[in-house]
């Protein structure tokens, strides 16, 4: 059956908007040289339309299952075999969730110290995001809507503090030297994009043009980062050679009126977007979850998937071999084009073959 509407098109795209955008906030592979940063300004723009292409098969399944989500289509398609695709999508969603919180430990572990305000910062969004993932999609789409303009809010202090500060010369010319490093770029990009396979289970939950909404979104993120990242690169200029995380760098120094330092105000929407990413895919294990083994585990999945998350969060940011596992991008993206382009072209197939 296909679920009631729970959120609108508008609150859906804000809340995978939010999400991919705290990936982006915590992104520390451009921070070794200006150089690289650049060549991230240019991947990001070439990311686009490559992003727009992954979505298809997301949407295609959508609709040739007449809106139903992606777990539910397996099912009506492989019967009890179907088990098999909503375990793959619990997985790859565990996943996420413990990439994304490893990598909130180490930002606030470098940032912050000591160590006691990545336990405390930790447990707070754990505790937080399995409380909204308890309330369900309606109250997250709410809560996310109103986080959405505290962010815009922040974005546009950050630029006015920012702008002053920017310098042209800081630019470096991208030459056709560089095709290989701009290609694994968007490649880290696009396996970073666990939004799309979270669209193939959420889209059943919106109302409105779900095509209008996708490309919004897809501008959106890239334009976004495309900006954010050119703004980096003309403030910071060389300084960036020396750090980690440049998108907190870059807040470090902005200044506005009596505010010397505005990376406060960067830490706490950063901290409110993590709430809705972590809260976001922990609905969706807990979906997963429910549908293999039904109404009653699937609400301790959601108690369940909080403890194994912070656990393995906080042993993975103090393990060099499993953080380096976790972050293999070669892995991750292997996940992401699994869950949203293979598994999602097979049930396309099969809906047309069924619906012969």
């Amino acid at each position: 059956m296909k679920p009631f509407v729970r959120v609108s098109l508008c609150q859906l795209f804000i809340m995978l908007y939010i999400s991919r955008m705290v990936v982006n906030a915590t992104y520390s592979s451009f921070g070794s040289n200006t150089n690289h940063l650049y060549y991230g300004f240019v991947a990001a723009l070439l990311a686009l339309p490559a992003t727009a292409l992954m979505v298809l098969p997301v949407y295609g399944a959508f609709v040739t299952s007449n809106g139903r989500t992606i777990t539910d289509n397996g099912y009506d398609v492989f019967k009890k075999y179907g088990a098999v695709i909503a375990v793959v999508y619990g997985l790859y969603f565990l996943w996420v969730l413990i990439n994304t919180l490893s990598r909130f430990n180490i930002m606030v572990t470098k940032v912050l110290n000591p160590s006691a305000s990545v336990l405390v910062l930790s447990v707070a969004v754990v505790a937080a995001s399995m409380y909204g993932a308890y309330k369900g999609i309606e109250a997250l789409g709410r809560a996310s809507t109103i986080i959405f303009v505290f962010i815009a809010i922040a974005l546009i202090i950050l630029l006015c503090a920012l702008l002053p500060k920017a310098d042209a010369l800081n630019f470096i010319p991208v030459s056709a030297d560089n095709t290989g490093d701009i290609i694994d770029i968007i490649l880290n990009m696009l396996a970073k994009n666990s939004c799309i396979p979270a669209m193939a289970m959420l889209l059943p939950f919106a109302k409105g043009d779900c095509k209008k909404g996708i490309g919004i979104w897809v501008a959106g993120v890239y334009i976004s980062t495309a900006i954010i990242t050119a703004i980096i690169i003309a403030v910071m200029g060389d300084y960036l050679k020396t750090q980690v995380f440049p998108v907190y760098a870059v807040t470090a120094i902005a200044s506005l009126g009596i505010a010397e330092r505005l990376d406060g105000l960067f830490l706490g929407v950063w901290t409110a977007g993590m709430f809705v990413k972590v809260s976001l895919f922990i609905y969706l294990l807990s979906a997963c979850v429910k549908r293999v083994f039904g109404e009653v585990i699937s609400r301790w999945s959601i108690l369940i998937c909080g403890v194994v998350v912070f656990v393995s969060s906080m042993a993975i940011s103090m393990t060099d071999g499993m953080f380096d596992l976790l972050y293999n991008n070669n892995i991750m993206l292997i996940f992401t084009m699994l869950t949203a382009v293979v598994i999602p072209i097979i049930l396309i197939v099969a809906n047309k073959i069924t619906n012969r």
